[in-house]
């Protein structure tokens, strides 16, 4: 065997094959080693990639197996996992890389091999017939081509959640850190000033008790990430992106029933519109497919927006536009700036005029 690649750059692209293999010349060796050499290995060389494509069993040298397996794993451009039967090493091997890179392909004869929190990512399932292996070849060449247009972009559940749990937990530390400087101001300060100084409610402090009168639920804070609608034979499952960037999705329930969808940013300091924006539109293309669904964006800060929300929701209509057209009335954005805040608070009951 040739030397690997260092690195997804490299000129050669490697994609390696994670599938059940078992002993050689066992039943469920021929089984899967038959599904490598006629369904997957073919698809991929007709791709119109210039891709090699390897699995464990081509790796024909002294020295440690599992190594190997783990620099294949970690230095192959595109990873195909074969989740047919769910076998053990298979989900093993998955999980390290998911944990390592994107560009990682699932495949499965069944979609019942496929676990319910694994379905919203790229998967193929195939038939070991003639038609399936067209269908295969076909699904497979998009897909590679999708990878090639955008060859960093997450398509794993480590790779999608671990930079937003960073960065919501980099926010609370920033908040605590804000926090503990204002009473160490407050210690400080002296005088009859120390009397009649205020300090700001924390944004996250005033969201909190919006969403406990609003019923809202943070489901970014759940490990279930899917909607029932119907019931019995009609149940269907909706997939929801939990969060993307300072984004969070809450549900606002009333006796069971969903209400409405939100995703909220909570913006503990200086307020980037842009990046809210760029947000929102990872969000919007996520949210296409789920049904007829509205769902409504919150930016929410403690800052005085009134000079920009005229132009960011000019900026959000034009969004609006690299979507179709029948979706876009699905799609709502509210800022609740300063006097925002205190509007919604107003309707509440949580500040009145004295």
């Amino acid at each position: 065997m040739s030397k690997r690649p260092k690195s997804p750059t490299d000129s050669e692209k490697y994609c390696f094959v994670i599938s059940p293999i078992g002993k050689k010349g066992s039943d469920r060796y021929n089984k899967f080693k038959e599904v490598y050499d006629y369904i997957i290995k073919p698809a991929i060389e007709n791709s119109g990639y210039t891709v090699r494509v390897i699995r464990a069993d081509d790796i024909d040298r002294p020295g440690s197996f599992i190594k190997d397996i783990l620099e294949n794993l970690l230095n192959s451009f595109v990873v195909i996992a074969d989740l047919t039967e769910q076998s053990p090493n298979v989900f093993y091997e998955l999980g390290v890389r998911h944990s390592l890179s994107p560009r990682t392909i699932l495949i499965a004869q069944s979609v019942d091999d496929i676990p319910s929190d694994l379905r919203e990512y790229r998967t193929i399932t195939y038939e070991n017939s003639p038609k399936g292996v067209k269908d295969f070849s076909d699904r497979l060449r998009n897909y590679f081509q999708e990878i090639f247009q955008e060859p960093e972009r997450p398509d794993s559940p480590v790779l999608d959640r671990l930079g937003s749990i960073i960065e919501n937990k980099t926010h609370q530390l920033q908040d605590q850190v804000v926090g503990l400087k204002e009473q160490l101001d407050n210690i400080l300060r002296k005088g009859p000033s120390t009397k009649t100084a205020q300090r700001e409610e924390m944004v996250r402090d005033r969201m909190q008790r919006i969403f406990k009168l609003k019923n809202a639920t943070n489901k970014s804070l759940s490990l279930d990430t899917s909607v029932t609608f119907g019931e019995g034979e009609n149940a269907e499952d909706i997939w929801l992106t939990r969060e993307q960037g300072n984004f969070d999705l809450y549900l606002l329930y009333t006796q069971e029933k969903i209400l409405e969808f939100w995703y909220v940013s909570i913006v503990t300091g200086d307020v980037h519109l842009q990046k809210e924006l760029a947000d929102i539109r990872v969000l919007l293309d996520h949210c296409l497919d789920k049904r007829d669904i509205e769902f409504k964006f919150i930016i929410a800060t403690n800052e005085d927006l009134s000079t920009k929300k005229h132009n960011t929701q000019k900026a959000f209509s034009r969004i609006l536009h690299f979507i179709p057209n029948k979706h876009r009335s699905r799609f709502i954005l509210e800022i609740w700036d300063k006097d925002g805040l205190l509007e919604q608070e107003k309707s509440l009951g949580l500040k009145v005029d004295v």
